[in-house]
């Protein structure tokens, strides 16, 4: 009788140590939780959900960037991202009229257009 009762711990004690072996393996070799995988060339670098559905993904790939939006039915690229350049401080006093308005020859198009639309909306 006690032959059976150590077979039986001794298979349970092997089955039970596979499976935590199993368990090891793929906690190794899957993505780790919050959608970081273990790859230095592709990540994720923010992300920003916008309704339960739909989400913002800047993902970087080698030295490139580019954001990404996301649903339940589709992905979409939606542009490369270009790097940064340092932009000049902004005083944080509060401003009057479009004369105290900070110089901005140093921005883009782009963002001189946001300035400029912000200008607008505050009726400066």
């Amino acid at each position: 009788m006690s032959g059976y009762l150590v077979n039986f711990m001794v298979y349970t004690l092997a089955m039970v140590g596979v499976i935590f072996l199993a368990l090891f393996i793929y906690k190794k070799t899957s993505v780790m939780p919050g959608g970081k995988s273990r790859s230095k060339f592709l990540g994720v670098e923010d992300a920003m959900s916008l309704t339960p559905r739909k989400t913002l993904y800047i993902v970087r790939a080698g030295n490139e960037k580019f954001l990404i939006a996301s649903d339940m039915d589709r992905t979409t690229l939606i542009s490369k991202l270009e790097e940064e350049k340092a932009e000049p401080a902004v005083k944080s006093e509060r401003l009057h009229s479009v004369d105290e308005l900070p110089d901005i020859t140093n921005y883009s198009p782009r963002k001189k257009a946001v300035i400029k639309e912000m200008v607008k909306r505050i009726n400066l």
